[in-house]
């Protein structure tokens, strides 16, 4: 089994990683590639969930350390602790993702795309970060960095590369 592309997306709050990797998903579904994303809730408190009065709910209640909800659909898996990303990457692995979107976790070293607006930590990122694909930011930056960087107002620009990344790194895993 071919492990999935992996592309993290950091950036401190409010600096487009969600916009990014929507925008992203929807490229990518265009070629047909399964995309899984897993997401750092850095916050620190319970993630709520949407099952009041449901029988998944009674059934954490009544102890399962694992629920799950399946339909013709979907399905719904929740647990009474944190997954490693690690442990997130095998079960979307299992499930034959093509590639997985990482959002966050900005102290774990995976490819990557930096984001920044109004210069806001980049400095104190690009030092954390050890493979960055690519730089998107609004200002002005030094162009003297290894890697490509792109400016939010190009979306295409970056559309383009980044999808054309995960689909050379899809095809190469696949052997075609």
């Amino acid at each position: 089994m071919e492990p999935p592309v992996i592309l993290q997306v950091v950036g401190y709050q409010n600096s487009g990683k969600t916009t990014l990797i929507t925008k992203l998903i929807k490229r990518l579904e265009k070629h047909r590639l399964q995309t899984g994303v897993l997401k750092h809730h850095g916050h620190g408190d319970s993630l709520e969930l949407n099952d009041f009065g449901k029988d998944t709910e009674r059934h954490r209640n009544a102890g399962a350390y694992i629920t799950s909800v399946t339909s013709a659909k979907n399905s719904i898996l929740s647990l009474d602790s944190e997954l490693s990303i690690d442990q997130v990457i095998a079960i979307y692995t299992v499930l034959k993702m093509d590639c997985i979107l990482i959002e966050g976790y900005k102290t774990f070293q995976y490819p990557r795309v930096v984001l920044f607006r109004d210069n806001k930590g980049e400095e104190d990122l690009l030092s954390q970060s050890e493979h960055v694909i690519a730089r998107i930011h609004d200002n002005q930056i030094e162009q003297s960095t290894d890697n490509p960087h792109f400016y939010w107002a190009e979306e295409e620009k970056w559309l383009d590369y980044l999808s054309s990344y995960i689909l050379k790194c899809h095809k190469e895993r696949k052997g075609s």
